[in-house]
C-alpha cells in the first residue's frame, strides 16, 4: 500500500482539523448505519457545552448514543472511566516541542513516533535521541515533499502550529512547554525559502500539442497563428522562426483551416 498526496496533506494538518475531518465523516455516514442524524447533532451541541474532567452519567442514553459515545471515545474526544476507577488528574499526553533555527534546523523535543514521521516527510533527520529529534529543511526534502502532493504553505502550517521560538540553546529544557503555544514563531526566512523552493517546480509547465512549421512566408505563419489564437487553441509561438504549437483538440479545425488556406492560394 501507497500513501496518496491526499493523505500526505490529511497527516499534516493540525489535531483540530484532523479530529474534525473525521467527525464529518462520520455524520455524513451516521444515517446510512442506522443511527438519529438529529439525535447525534443535539449530543454534539451538548458536549460542547460539557467542562473538561469533569464526571458526565451516561444513565438513560440511548443505544444509538451510547455507540457513538464509545467512537468518540476512539477518537479521543471523551474520556470513559471503569467502574472501579476512583477519579484522579488526567490530561492530554504531551507529544513535544519543535523549535525552528533560522540555518533551517529543526529541533523536535517528542518521543512520538507520528510527529518523527511528519516531520521527516520534509526534512532529513539528522540524529535521533530518546526524546529529541534533529532534522534539516533541505531544498531536495522540501521538493521530494511537493512532489507527494504537499504544498509549500502546508508545510509552514505544519511548522507554525508546532513551533515554539526561533534560535535559542537546544540544551534548554523543553518538557514542560506546550506543542501548540499562544504566538509560535517561525522565521520568516525559512517560510520565504519553502515558498521559493515550491516555486522553482513551477517554472516550466508542460502541455501536449502539435507543432506545425515549415511555413513559405511570413504572411502564411501569421494567418494560421492568429486563426488559432481567435480559437483558443494556441499554446506557443516563435515568428522568428515561423512555428507554432497548438492544443491536440484544437489541431483537426487548425489543420482543416489551413488546408483550405492552401487551396484557395
Amino acid at each position: 500500500p501507497c500513501i496518496t498526496p491526499a493523505g500526505f496533506q490529511f497527516l499534516l494538518l493540525d489535531t483540530p482539523a484532523q479530529l474534525w475531518y473525521f467527525v464529518l465523516q462520520y455524520l455524513r455516514g451516521a444515517e446510512a448505519r442506522g443511527m438519529d442524524l438529529v439525535e447525534i447533532l443535539s449530543f454534539l451541541f451538548q458536549l460542547s457545552f460539557s467542562t473538561l474532567g469533569k464526571d458526565y452519567s451516561v444513565e438513560g442514553m440511548s443505544e444509538s448514543l451510547l455507540t457513538f459515545l464509545q467512537h468518540l471515545r476512539e477518537f479521543g474526544l471523551v474520556f470513559q472511566r471503569k467502574v472501579t476507577w476512583e477519579g484522579g488528574t488526567w490530561g492530554p499526553d504531551a507529544h513535544g516541542f519543535v523549535l525552528v533555527e533560522t540555518n533551517y534546523r529543526i529541533y523536535a523535543y517528542t518521543d512520538s513516533e507520528l510527529q518523527i514521521a511528519l516531520i521527516a516527510l520534509f526534512s532529513e533527520l539528522l540524529y535521533r535521541f530518546p526524546n529529541l529529534v534533529v532534522a534539516q529543511v533541505t531544498r531536495d526534502s522540501v521538493q521530494a515533499a511537493i512532489a507527494n502532493g504537499i504544498t509549500a504553505d502546508q508545510i509552514i502550517h505544519f511548522l507554525r502550529t508546532r513551533a515554539g521560538g526561533v534560535g535559542g540553546s537546544p540544551q534548554t529544557p523543553r518538557s514542560t512547554l506546550p506543542l501548540h503555544p499562544q504566538t509560535p514563531v517561525l522565521p520568516p526566512t525559512i517560510t520565504d525559502q519553502i515558498r521559493l523552493w515550491e516555486l522553482e517546480r513551477d517554472r516550466l509547465r508542460f502541455s501536449e500539442g502539435v507543432l506545425y512549421n515549415q511555413f513559405l512566408s511570413q504572411v502564411d505563419f501569421e494567418v494560421l497563428r492568429d486563426h488559432a489564437r481567435a480559437l483558443g487553441v494556441l499554446v506557443f509561438e516563435n515568428p522568428g522562426r515561423r512555428l507554432m504549437v497548438v492544443t491536440p483538440g484544437g489541431h483537426p479545425d487548425v489543420k482543416r483551416f489551413w488546408k483550405r488556406q492552401k487551396h484557395s492560394a
